[in-house]
Order: C-alpha cells, then sequence, then structure tokens
C-alpha cells in the first residue's frame, strides 16, 4: 500500500516542485499562449496533399503469374523449417513427418539423428536441426 500511495504522491509533488518554481506571471503567459489559435494547413492545400501512405494491394500467391512480359519468372522456393526431431519423426513446419510422407513438393527419405533429407525431380534438400542450416543438392544428369 505504501508503494502504491508513493506512486500516486509523485507526479503531484513533480508537478507542483515545477510549478512552484514558475511566477504568477509566467504560468499566465503559458496558458494564454495555450489558448491562442493556431494557424495550420488550409483546406485547399489539404486536399490537394499527395498520400504520403499509398496503399499496395498484393495479388495472392495463386493468382500471380510466374511471366511477366514473355520472361518466365523461377518459383519462389518455400521455406522448410526443422524445429524437432523425435521417434523416427520429423517436426516440420509445426507438423509431424515420417519417412515416406510428402512435405511439400518434396518427399522425407531419410531422417537422422540431427538431419532430414527430403527428396524430389529437381534434387535433394537437407534440413539441420543445428542452426536451422538448409542445403539443396540439385541433381545432374547421369545421377
Amino acid at each position: 500500500m505504501k508503494k502504491i500511495s508513493t506512486l500516486l504522491l509523485l507526479p503531484i509533488t513533480t508537478v507542483w516542485l515545477w510549478s512552484a518554481s514558475l511566477s504568477s506571471t509566467e504560468i499566465t503567459n503559458m496558458v494564454a499562449k495555450i489558448k491562442e489559435e493556431r494557424g495550420g494547413i488550409n483546406l485547399a492545400t489539404l486536399e490537394t496533399t499527395v498520400n504520403p501512405f499509398p496503399i499496395v494491394k498484393r495479388q495472392p500467391k495463386e493468382v500471380q503469374k510466374e511471366e511477366v512480359n514473355g520472361v518466365v519468372l523461377p518459383k519462389e522456393e518455400p521455406i522448410y523449417l526443422l524445429s524437432a526431431i523425435l521417434n523416427h519423426a520429423a517436426f516440420i513446419n509445426k507438423k509431424w513427418y515420417k519417412v515416406g510422407q510428402k512435405v511439400g513438393d518434396y518427399q522425407v527419405a531419410h531422417i537422422g539423428n540431427n538431419v532430414v533429407t527430403l527428396k524430389n525431380k529437381g534434387g535433394i534438400k537437407l534440413l539441420s536441426l543445428k542452426k536451422n542450416k538448409q542445403q539443396f543438392i540439385q541433381h545432374h544428369k547421369g545421377y
């Protein structure tokens, strides 16, 4: 209770000490300045001002085109975050997976102590628990 009363009295005491150092003329002048009408911006200028906060609408990922002006853009590779490995199962992107199950475009090929191997047609992705590293190994012809 003592702490609460001290906290409540602190702002009052601070204002009282600050105002005690000012003369009544200084306080009257300060109040008069507060009451003065301030100019501001006129309505015509305000209406012609460009909005400094433009609204950018993004298309959902499914609608975004992969081709722009005849140039095919590479697909963004999703991020696969390995958070845990327990009982031969891997916790990737907040879901548990076992060997053989699909994770996005990949299939879980191997679950080790600290590493999970994901495979697809394009290559192999290694997910590591150490520093959340990701590696992608691209398949080459002849392998």
